[in-house]
């Protein structure tokens, strides 16, 4: 556990998106979704992005199915498409069962896409209200997980397969699931960030609020503290054990890559304003991928 790790070097990738989201790293290639810049890019070693989906409808959530293939997720029709160098793929049509847009997402070892409904349209207005998790099987079956879930986020599979962990954002909790034949049951509480950030100032910002997040190979979780300027590290039981302080910025999202899987890639995001979702409306962000070194790396979790 990296409990002596207290300094971390941050290193600038690249910079220059809008706003960029879930991350995922595979075979030397970082890929991102910059959701309000509309495309999908993927990053090399030495920061050159390329363009490889232009999606209209604002990306979001990505990941890979077990043979490699990237599925990409589009915000506000809700679909999923599946990337090829020909083009984009209809993979599956969550239109009948959300209501709000496309979240995070994380694929399992079979296949099975868990993808966030986030329950509310809040770009046009709409205010905050349950969302759930969706299912979608790798025969295309569509079904509802789990109900009731506060702007569900950030979404990881434990290194036994056996527990989802997922965000619910604005009620600033972390929530913990069994995963039972591809089923979500026995939900509950894995930590209450209200807890964590207690304070009189940090109740009146929301500093428990937490973004993407990414899993090692201890089942620790890297948790983007979107109103707290900095990532932070909990493991298995939900203490925590490291900080990487990020000031002026908005934590967005990471993951872990590089070769031997110890390089964590921060997503961090500057915001004109007070106002997150008003900021993004007008174009006011912009984002900064940064990467640092971590003791413990990438492991059999998912994503």
């Amino acid at each position: 556990m990296s409990v002596e790790q207290k300094q971390y070097e941050l290193n600038v990738l690249t910079s220059g998106l809008y706003f960029g989201e879930s991350p995922r790293w595979r075979d030397g290639t970082l890929y991102i979704s910059d959701m309000l810049g509309k495309k999908v890019y993927a990053i090399d070693a030495a920061g050159n992005k390329t363009v490889i989906a232009e999606m209209p409808n604002k990306p979001n959530g990505l990941g890979f199915l077990p043979n490699g293939d990237l599925i990409l997720s589009s915000m506000h029709d809700t679909r999923l498409y599946r990337y090829t160098p020909q083009g984009l793929e209809l993979y599956a049509d969550l239109s009948d069962v959300f209501t709000g847009y496309v979240g995070d997402m994380v694929i399992d070892q079979k296949g099975r896409i868990y993808v966030d409904d986030v329950g509310a349209r809040v770009f046009e207005g709409e205010d905050l209200k349950p969302g759930r998790i969706v299912i979608v099987e790798p025969n295309g079956e569509i079904s509802i997980g789990l109900e009731d879930c506060h702007f569900p986020n950030g979404i990881v599979i434990t290194p036994d397969q056996k527990t989802l962990v997922f965000m619910e954002t604005f009620i600033e909790r972390i929530s913990a699931v069994d995963i039972v034949g591809g089923r979500l049951e026995n939900r509950r509480v894995l930590l209450d960030m209200t807890q964590v950030f207690s304070s009189a100032d940090d109740r009146v910002h929301k500093r428990g609020c937490i973004d993407g997040v990414c899993i090692d190979a201890e089942g620790g979780i890297w948790l983007s503290m979107l109103r707290a300027e900095q990532f932070m590290r909990i493991n298995s039981k939900g203490e925590i054990t490291d900080r990487i302080p990020m000031p002026g910025y908005e934590c967005i999202a990471s993951t872990l890559g590089g070769e031997d899987g110890k390089t964590l890639f921060l997503v961090a995001t500057k915001v004109d304003g007070d106002n997150i979702f008003d900021a993004m409306v007008n174009l006011r962000t912009e984002t900064t991928i940064f990467t640092t070194r971590v003791a413990v790396g990438k492991g059999a979790g998912r994503p």
